[in-house]
């Protein structure tokens, strides 16, 4: 009974992180002097300076998913498996590790976090910090962000919540967001769909 809960809070919290982040993005993203690209809200446009267009991103980072590399993804100072490893391109000057974990509750007590996936990667864009979502049970994404090659080895342990919904399955911000979450949650869904389709082969 409980893994098709998370699952379904898998899918809507990934939903509401892209959406979140979004947001946090077109708040943050008006248009600044100095170093450094900027971003007008009217025009849509990015302004580059001569400094920053020939900034070379020299990057690496580790890039995988469990639900694609399984354990290999989790342990991956100690592996240190090349296919892992990542250059990374263009903007994206930021390594980020993004956990998904939950917990249930009873109401004498609560269970530690279990992991359900981790995704490490090269990103333009990064908010640390963590979305949590539920009541008894509990759906946390927690995001990590560093900006060295390799740095993206730990398991998204941010300090950091920059948003918290405690209606059940956050009713209020994915009303306000159904279009999109219906769009996300199906392509979602049939990935997660292929994967156990494959293990089940």
């Amino acid at each position: 009974m409980i893994r098709p809960f998370v699952t379904l809070l898998y899918f809507l919290l990934t939903s509401s992180s892209i959406v979140f982040t979004a947001c946090v993005n077109n708040v943050t993203g008006t248009s600044s002097p100095g170093p450094g690209p900027s971003t007008s809200l009217t025009s849509g446009h990015i302004h580059r300076t001569a400094a920053a267009i020939e900034r070379v991103n020299k990057l690496w980072c580790f890039a995988c998913h469990t639900m694609d590399d399984g354990e290999a993804c989790v342990d991956v100072a100690i592996r240190n498996d090349s296919a892992l490893m990542k250059k990374c391109q263009g903007e994206e000057f930021i390594c980020m590790v993004k956990r998904f974990s939950y917990t249930t509750s009873t109401e004498n007590s609560t269970s530690s976090p279990k992991m359900w996936s981790l995704d490490r990667r090269c990103t333009a864009n990064c908010e640390p910090g963590c979305i949590i979502i539920g009541e008894r049970t509990k759906l946390y994404s927690c995001t990590s962000c560093c900006e060295e090659s390799f740095c993206n080895t730990g398991r998204g342990a941010a300090s950091g919540i920059f948003h918290r919904e405690d209606t059940g399955i956050g009713t209020r911000l994915f009303w306000l967001a159904a279009p999109f979450l219906v769009n996300m949650s199906l392509v979602l869904y049939k990935r997660h769909a292929g994967h156990v389709l494959l293990k089940l082969q």
